[in-house]
């Protein structure tokens, strides 16, 4: 009988270490975070480009790469070509503006300047130079070379949407570059470039309109000279007229175009330059839309059909018409009372082709406005949702509006001031003038693109007829 062993030897158990062990972790964290710091480290570093200049006007190495008055790089060498003809500027653009180097951007020397047309860069008399920039269109390819402007562009040159054109002129007026464009003596571009048509029997003055005003320039417009003193003697003694200090030192130009206006006209549209007005000009109140948007963006725009209306009337059956525009909404059509509940028996509606007699009274008539059920299915409505009145306050209105017509044709605005209260709605200022053929034009507001009314143009007269609630009963 064996007896037990009261301290039996340990025994050891065997067991697989992990191959992965957290402790990896930690260097595979820091080489993350290495490759981290070294891109970003990389991408501040920013882009080197090289300008050229004719002169380098004492910029040195050192000295900042300016855009919109703070610094996005620095030049980082200066030195003569070898041929001894230019200035090389090295540039670093830093990694948040590197989207300067691209085709397209201008780069030019800031230093003080004093010219009749403009004063530049006084900043730089006691401070050092810099270089300054402009981006080249978006999309541009990359682009690491550029050459130099002598000067810097006028300002609103570089503006996008701008309407460029030509004026011709027998002499110069006293024109150069920097010349203010100005419509009611309000600026809304300038002369970019004055010089000799090419084959030296005019002159040539190329100007830009600023993208929110042209839509004032049309086919018909007028543009004259306005540029120095003019003096007049009469009963109340000599007056002396300027139209701007700008335009005393490098002239002026004026434009004026008619109540009526033409089309708009394209880049490149050229005019005659006049010495002065005719005196209708200055009288003339076109109803332009103004603005870079004439809507808010996404709102829908209407699209209006094209009516007309006949009947016959008198002892001997007269035949008399009326044309004007009608708006489709679900189901119906909402437009003038006098095209679509005309006040006879015999009267015939043509839309699209078709003549429609109407034997039957409107569906709904309410302060000069009508509603018949009519539609077309190819034809896109304008939802109820989308109408309201003209905002106001003491009877006063408060809101611009903008009537639409058709694509095609440009749309006329009109300020809160132009309208004044009447029994249905608004009037317009009679000066304002609309013809027949603007009759049932939509009218809707700027600030959100709603139908606040339809336009309705009798003898000598407009009047904007709100759309009242029992239309839609």
């Amino acid at each position: 009988m064996s007896v037990p062993d009261p301290h039996p030897l340990p025994t050891a158990t065997l067991s697989r270490r992990p191959r992965f062990s957290p402790a990896w972790l930690l260097p595979l964290f820091a080489a993350a975070l290495a490759l981290y710091l070294g891109l970003s480290a990389w991408g501040a570093r920013g882009v080197l480009i090289r300008v050229r200049a004719a002169d380098g006007y004492g910029i040195r190495a050192g000295d900042p790469l300016r855009y919109r008055g703070i610094n996005v790089g620095e030049v980082r060498a200066v030195e003569l070509a070898e041929d001894l003809t230019e200035v090389l500027m090295e540039v670093r653009v830093d990694g948040a503006a590197g989207a300067l180097a691209r085709a397209g951007s201008r780069f030019w020397v800031v230093r003080p300047r004093v010219g009749l047309e403009s004063v530049e860069g006084l900043e730089t008399l006691l401070g050092t130079r810099h270089l300054g920039c402009l981006p080249g269109p978006q999309g541009a390819p990359a682009q690491r070379e550029f050459v130099a402007l002598e000067e810097a562009p006028l300002p609103g040159a570089a503006e996008e949407g701008g309407l460029d054109i030509v004026l011709e002129a027998p002499q110069r007026f006293g024109l150069a570059a920097g010349a203010p464009i100005s419509f009611r003596q309000m600026p809304i571009g300038r002369v970019l470039s004055v010089g000799l048509s090419s084959d030296a029997t005019a002159v040539e003055a190329r100007a830009r309109i600023r993208a929110p005003y042209r839509e004032l320039v049309r086919t018909n417009s007028r543009f004259w000279e306005v540029g120095g003193l003019e003096f007049s003697l009469g009963m109340g003694g000599l007056d002396v007229s300027i139209d701007s200090a700008r335009a005393l030192l490098v002239g002026g130009i004026a434009l004026a175009t008619p109540t009526d206006p033409g089309e708009p006209v394209r880049t490149g549209h050229r005019f005659r330059l006049r010495a002065g007005p005719d005196e209708d000009w200055i009288d003339w109140k076109p109803a332009l839309a103004l603005g870079n948007a004439l809507l808010p963006d996404g709102t829908p725009r209407p699209e209006l059909l094209r009516a007309g209306v006949d009947w016959d009337e008198g002892f001997f059956s007269r035949a008399h018409s009326r044309s004007g525009w009608l708006l489709p909404f679900p189901n119906a059509v909402v437009g003038p009372a006098d095209l679509l509940a005309p006040d006879t028996e015999e009267a015939a509606l043509e839309v699209r082709g078709e003549r429609l007699p109407l034997d039957r009274p409107a569906e709904a008539v309410v302060g000069g406005l009508a509603r018949r059920h009519l539609r077309w299915p190819e034809v896109a409505t304008w939802s109820t949702d989308r109408v309201r009145d003209l905002e106001s306050k003491d009877g006063e209105a408060t809101e611009d509006v903008l009537v639409w017509l058709e694509p095609n044709a440009s749309p006329r605005a009109l300020a809160a001031a132009r309208l004044e209260p009447a029994e249905n709605g608004w009037s317009i200022d009679p000066a304002i003038g609309f013809g027949e053929d603007w009759h049932g034009a939509a009218v809707l507001s700027r600030t959100d693109g709603k139908l606040v009314g339809i336009l309705l143009v009798g003898e000598g007269s407009a009047t904007v007829a709100e759309l009242r609630p029992e239309l839609f009963e």
